[in-house]
């Protein structure tokens, strides 16, 4: 399990880019531990990379961040967990 300051998010990815093609490009800077690839419900293609520290992870967003990955510009940013709502809180 990694946590949320070991994560990048990737937004930007070329349709069809695998988990692997993201992870061999972002291992240009650092070793990236984890990589997912995913289609968002507007059908957008994005993803995120883990670092085994939140020092690597941050140098990965400063290094890769419009870096161009399969004709796609790469977008990279801090992951953010959205938190679900708690129903009885709001009650």
């Amino acid at each position: 399990r990694f946590e949320p300051e070991q994560r990048v998010w990737i937004g930007g990815l070329a349709e069809g880019t695998t988990w692997k093609e993201l992870q061999d490009h972002m291992n240009q800077s650092g070793t990236a531990k984890w990589a997912e690839v995913w289609k968002t419900k507007t059908g957008a293609t994005t993803g995120v990379v883990a670092y085994g520290t939140a020092a690597e992870a941050t140098a990965a967003i400063a290094a890769l961040n419009g870096t161009a990955l399969k004709g796609a510009t790469l977008e990279c940013d801090v992951w953010v967990k959205r938190e679900k709502e708690d129903k009885a809180a709001a009650a």
